[in-house]
């Protein structure tokens, strides 16, 4: 019998955005209580939880281990969010004077997936590490994990599950505090068409 495990993917809760401005690379998280306690109760127990190395995913952990039960915490690193290296907390207009005259510009995104920012990374760099993490996951049958990361790292995952081409994964909309789930088939398991993974939701705000 076929027993698929199940990734819940859970963007961190909001940070502080200053209009006008790319995000700090590494900013507290915006915690509120009634929001994480409601999450909670969409997430199954005593899973294993993997959680990007950075401030807003672990506080978001942290906040959501008062109201879940877990069976431990790995903080990995394949599951930051990708970086936009010297343009972080820059002016957005002084980034756009530079970028404008480039001919391979987006619909939903400031930056195309193949562009890497100044000492940062492009989004197919993003999705390289993410599926170079997916491949080495091992999980038992029926097994529940969850990921609690970054829109773009989601978008990411996304894009290697489902084979999702970059330039379209890259305008999918993932909220603060919302959940997805991805079923993945064991590699035993896959052996007919439709690939590894299905996406059971996504984007769920309670």
């Amino acid at each position: 019998m076929i027993k698929p495990s199940k990734l819940f993917l859970i963007r961190h809760a909001p940070v502080k955005q200053i209009t006008g401005f790319f995000s700090k690379h590494n900013p507290d998280a915006i915690i509120k209580n009634n929001k994480i306690k409601k999450l909670a109760t969409c997430l199954p127990d005593n899973c294993d939880w993997y959680v990007s190395p950075l401030k807003r995913t672990i506080q978001t952990a942290e906040a959501l281990s008062r109201y879940k039960q877990y069976s431990k915490i790995i903080i990995e690193n394949n599951l930051v969010e990708q970086s936009f290296g010297d343009w972080s907390g820059k002016k957005i207009s002084e980034i756009w004077k530079l970028i404008n005259k480039k001919k391979d510009k987006h619909n939903f995104s400031f930056i195309s997936p193949e562009f890497s920012p100044p000492n940062g990374e492009s989004f197919l760099e993003q999705i390289k590490r993410v599926e170079i993490w997916l491949k080495k996951l091992k999980l038992k049958a029926g097994q529940s994990i969850l990921i609690i990361t970054h829109a773009g790292t989601i978008r990411a995952i996304l894009s290697h599950a489902l084979q999702i081409k970059p330039d379209f994964a890259i305008g999918l909309e993932v909220t603060y505090q919302s959940y997805s789930v991805l079923e993945m088939l064991s590699k035993k398991d896959n052996k007919h068409k439709g690939g590894q993974f299905r996406l059971l939701s996504f984007n769920n705000v309670i």
